[in-house]
């Protein structure tokens, strides 16, 4: 089991398994986030997934009972399935002797298909799922590789780890292509825009974005598995997957003048001028997007 872990964290984890594992339709019970990777706080939530199959889903009422008997506080907070979002589809929230865990559902199809869609370079970017930058689909598969599970007995997790032991070509492709082209293709038909007219909000939205696409970019060069976007823009300088030459790096000069030239522009430059030049530049070796945006 993981180091990281203290005895009493043990101890409650594996009370927090066996509940879970008299509750029919739970697939398998995989312990993940920051402990499954090794980079835990001492104030860290304890991440456990449940994974269960869209044809025999578990019950919730039952898991609401499981989490009354668990939780330290009557009333915790247990969802239906889909009531988070597609994604992140639900869960609950416990305390079972001050030890924070967050129980999280997984649909077993769901993740198949997001690592079939990756195999295939395809990907997509749920914007409403979660802020800042949304759920990126890829991070099944860099749940999935460091996921450690503490119950399969229908061993449902051993092939999807098997198939996420190497970072697929496909997706690493499309994500560097990908991102490129939007950046590029925002720098000229939008960005320059909102810095012109002074427009805060949509120039610091436009930031963001380009920062959010360009810091997939060293991750997939290094075939680093995915992880959420959630905080990895202020990681990627000292990310250990990161190449060299992006750690604590600044924007480079090329990117802040484009920027600062948007004052002196014609403010009638619209965005079929940039489309087209975007476009003259993906004829040169870059194509469209294969990426989902929601």
């Amino acid at each position: 089991m993981n180091s990281d872990l203290t005895h009493v964290q043990q101890r409650l984890l594996d009370r927090v398994v066996r509940e879970l594992g008299q509750l029919a339709g739970v697939d398998a019970v995989a312990l993940g986030g920051s402990y499954a990777r090794g980079r835990a706080r001492p104030d860290s939530d304890l991440d456990v997934g449940i994974f269960y199959s869209e044809k025999t889903p578990f019950d919730v009422d039952g898991l609401r009972r499981i989490a009354e008997i668990l939780n330290d506080s009557p009333r915790p907070v247990v969802t239906s399935f889909y009531e988070w979002g597609r994604w992140v589809n639900g869960g609950a929230w416990l305390t079972v002797e001050g030890q924070r865990i967050d129980l999280l559902y997984r649909s077993v199809e769901h993740v198949e298909r997001a690592i079939a869609d990756a195999e295939a370079g395809a990907y997509e970017v749920d914007y409403w799922q979660q802020p800042p930058y949304g759920f990126f689909s890829g991070t099944y598969l860099g749940e999935i590789s460091i996921c450690v599970p503490l119950l399969d007995p229908k061993e449902r997790l051993k092939p999807l780890k098997e198939r996420v032991a190497v970072y697929p070509e496909p997706l690493r492709r499309s994500i560097v292509r990908d991102a490129l082209w939007r950046v590029a293709f925002g720098l000229r038909a939008f960005a320059p825009k909102f810095a012109a007219a002074e427009d805060v909000y949509g120039t610091t939205g436009c930031l963001a974005r380009f920062a959010a696409q360009l810091v997939m970019t060293p991750f997939a060069q290094q075939r680093a598995q995915a992880r959420p976007l959630l905080g990895q823009v202020p990681r990627a300088a000292c990310a250990r997957s990161a190449p060299e030459s992006h750690r604590g790096s600044r924007p480079s000069a090329a990117c802040l003048d484009e920027l600062a030239r948007a004052r002196t522009r014609p403010r009638g430059r619209d965005r079929r001028e940039a489309s087209v030049e975007v476009h003259a530049a993906a004829a040169e070796g870059r194509t469209r997007p294969r990426s989902r945006v929601g």
